[in-house]
């Protein structure tokens, strides 16, 4: 079961990457520049909304897991 959990976190995370990459490359932008120019207190709030959006993907797939066994 957790390879499973596992799998299905690494589908979105690679469709997530390939879709950034190519809004970088269509607008020439170099991912290692825009690391460096990222002032703190922003670098601050993105890793703030990275955290509840992982808090509310958990409480999603917590609640797929209850219907679903509730289904059965």
């Amino acid at each position: 079961m957790a390879e499973d959990s596992s799998q299905q976190n690494m589908i979105p995370e690679q469709v997530v990457r390939v879709m950034i990459d190519d809004i970088f490359r269509k607008n020439n932008v170099e991912p290692e520049e825009v690391k460096k120019n990222i002032p703190s207190d922003q670098k601050q709030m993105l890793k703030s909304m990275v955290d509840d959006l992982k808090e509310q993907v958990e409480q999603f797939n917590q609640g797929e897991k209850k219907t679903n066994e509730s289904d059965d």
